[in-house]
């Protein structure tokens, strides 16, 4: 476990996302090409900010607190349908999925994740507010048990993401 994937962690959002990409630098990153967007790096802030990894199942249950917990969801679906088609890293990414899982796999981990996307469901709707999935390097210097408690973020325990 990271220590951004502890609900009470004290480590600034910066400190957590710099962790969270030193412990994934061996998986592909879309990171790591020539376009950092903002659609991207708020999906990276998501990942710290709701505790969650890079496995494909924590992907699936990320998109739940994503949908349900940050503010202008529909300005995100629509950008990131966007971006699917503009983002070579994106489009790689989503090839590089489809080769390892199958399309019929990729959607057999939705499914085996229901569980803990009802809990982040359920989560989302405790929140005092909706994160802020676009412009949130506002929070960098911000710990993260600070922003958790100021947005009402309940984050997943281990055994919740693996049910």
């Amino acid at each position: 476990m990271l220590e951004f994937q502890k609900q009470d962690c004290s480590l600034t959002l910066k400190e957590g996302l710099d962790i969270y990409y030193n412990a994934f630098e061996d998986k592909e990153s879309i990171l790591k090409g020539d376009t950092l967007t903002d659609f991207i790096f708020g999906h990276d802030c998501t990942h710290v900010v709701f505790g969650l990894g890079l496995s494909i199942r924590e992907e699936s249950i990320l998109d739940t607190y994503s949908i349900f917990g940050c503010k202008d969801s529909l300005k995100l679906l629509k950008k990131a349908s966007g971006q699917l088609f503009k983002s070579k890293e994106l489009l790689n990414l989503y090839k590089k999925l489809i080769s390892e899982y199958g399309f019929i796999g990729l959607i057999n981990v939705v499914i085996s994740a229901r569980k803990a996307k009802g809990i982040a469901r359920r989560n989302t709707k405790k929140m005092k507010k909706k994160w802020v999935y676009f412009n949130c390097e506002n929070y960098l210097s911000h710990k993260i048990c600070d922003i958790r408690d100021e947005f009402g973020i309940s984050i997943l325990s281990q055994e919740e993401i693996n049910l």
